[in-house]
């Protein structure tokens, strides 16, 4: 680490001078020479100023979890009732939750902690099961070791690295946890300078993520052969990677929105105009690919983004939700007609909610208090750790689907299913609560922080809302939604490092 941060400034010095930090600066000259938006809308401000729910708080998702299990006409079981209750509640707890004040234990613990965990470790490879009684137990001692004085970076650097080579063994569930924790040990103790060089050059990154995902849109759409949108044949010849590094066009361009509206290079109705055209662009570029998911999250993120540094008035906030509604209830009539379903609109979209519910009720009965898949679920997400597993390598809605007899096609079981058939109750408990107190806490700092960080801060907070708003129905089991989860999680814990420990 110490040799990384010797050559740095060499680094930083070759990167200002790269045809990449040019481009950028070249761009953001570029947009500077936008006009202003003339318009706006305020009639009812005064009416909303103390709107509760136009703040974005971490709430929206309680009464957005109630409103979509509402829609369903089908009853659940007792126990899916037991599942959408606790999550529900276990989410509003999680959202009171302060970070806490630990204080470090002496250094004369350390050599204890480390011999029973490794002697746990040791019983773990021997009695491989998935996450079973040995892997769990050693959570204890190295948690006790990772709040040790002694600096642990040496231990957790080659528990990481002994663990990466067992998982390329094939034993994903024993070696995640440990993966998971001493990743979460570095970056807690993270001193370096990337993250601050990072902050002080935002416009860098807008332009980087703006630029790799219209690239990769382009040669998407190429291997195609079409507009998904409009042909059936073009969409399912979508290459799944390309079409997930796409989605950093509008990951940028809602950065960019947090951008403008929060420096002083912009001046108000600019930044305005700014926002606008490129929300527009990337709803329109997302719209072709006939994904309904991405259009709804470019529209979250613009208007919960545009709110939180001031760009949207709050009347316009209804008016851009109920405009972006209209166009999404549009795309979808689209979408059916190209696939020739016969259905109304309202009876197509209950009848989607009502499957999912479904899903989620038999996933509710199938895991139980302790859960069933020990975690496959949520691994399935990486393709590569997908094919690790014995058995035919599926996506983690398509795993779903063969689990509830249905092997054709793939199904979502709302934000509680993954959870309920991986872990269980417990496991809903679990999740649930520790995604309630990450969304306040990444909320609050990001309400509190100035400048630089802020910008960054606004912008994760806005895509991360977003995307638990759109897994209510589809559950938090995509790829790229997990990594921005990591990212999310490892700035804010290397921001509030030192109030943790």
């Amino acid at each position: 680490m110490k040799y990384l941060n010797s050559i740095f400034p060499f680094l930083e010095k070759e990167f200002s001078n790269s045809i990449v930090n040019k481009s950028s600066v070249k761009f953001f000259r570029l947009i500077q020479k936008f006009p202003s938006f003339p318009f706006e809308i305020s009639k009812f401000d005064d009416l909303l100023k103390n709107s509760n729910l136009l703040k974005f708080s971490p709430l929206i998702v309680v009464i957005s979890i109630l409103l979509f299990f509402s829609f369903s006409d089908h009853p659940l079981s007792p126990m899916g009732t037991l599942a959408l209750i606790i999550g529900t509640a276990s989410f509003y707890v999680g959202t009171l939750i302060r970070i806490p004040q630990i204080k470090k234990i002496n250094k004369r613990y350390f050599l204890p902690s480390l011999i029973i965990f490794l002697a746990l470790f040791m019983l773990s490879i021997v009695k491989i099961e998935s996450f079973g009684f040995y892997v769990k137990l050693s959570l204890v001692p190295l948690l006790l070791i990772g709040l040790n004085e002694r600096n642990n970076k040496d231990f957790f650097v080659s528990l990481l690295m002994v663990n990466i080579v067992i998982l390329m063994r094939g034993f994903w569930a024993l070696s995640f946890p440990f993966i998971f924790s001493s990743l979460i040990y570095m970056f807690l103790t993270y001193k370096g300078r990337l993250i601050k060089y990072l902050e002080d050059n935002t416009y860098n990154l807008i332009f980087i993520l703006m630029s790799l995902g219209l690239i990769f849109y382009v040669l998407d759409l190429i291997i195609a052969g079409g507009i998904p949108l409009f042909n059936t044949q073009a969409r399912n010849s979508l290459d799944p990677f390309f079409t997930m590094m796409s989605h950093l066009f509008p990951m940028g361009s809602i950065l960019l929105i947090s951008y403008v509206g929060l420096t002083n290079r912009y001046p108000y109705k600019k930044a305005r105009f700014i926002s606008i055209f490129f929300t527009l662009l990337s709803l329109f570029l997302m719209a072709l690919l006939g994904y309904r998911t991405q259009v709804i999250f470019v529209l979250l993120g613009a208007l919960i983004c545009g709110s939180m540094v001031g760009i949207w008035k709050k009347s316009e906030l209804i008016v851009i939700g109920v405009g972006g509604l209209v166009s999404l209830l549009a795309l979808t009539m689209a979408r059916d007609v190209v696939l020739g379903v016969n259905t109304s609109l309202f009876e197509s979209l209950r009848t989607r909610v009502s499957l999912t519910v479904d899903v989620m009720d038999i996933l509710a009965n199938m895991g139980g208090t302790f859960g069933l898949t020990n975690g496959a679920i949520h691994i399935a997400t990486h393709p590569y750790l997908a094919r690790l597993m014995p058995g035919i390598a599926y996506s983690p809605r398509r795993m779903i689907a063969v689990l509830v007899g249905e092997r054709s096609v793939s199904v979502t079981s709302s934000i509680f299913g993954p959870l309920v058939i991986d872990f269980g109750l417990i496991g809903v408990i679990g999740g649930m609560v520790f995604l309630g107190f990450f969304l306040s806490n990444l909320h609050k700092i990001a309400d509190k922080s100035k400048g630089d960080r802020k910008i960054i801060l606004v912008g994760l907070y806005s895509m991360v809302l977003s995307y638990t708003l759109i897994g209510i129905e589809t559950g938090i089991v995509d790829l790229e939604v997990l990594l921005l989860f990591m990212i999310s999680l490892a700035y804010l814990l290397f921001i509030i490092n030192r109030k943790i420990i």
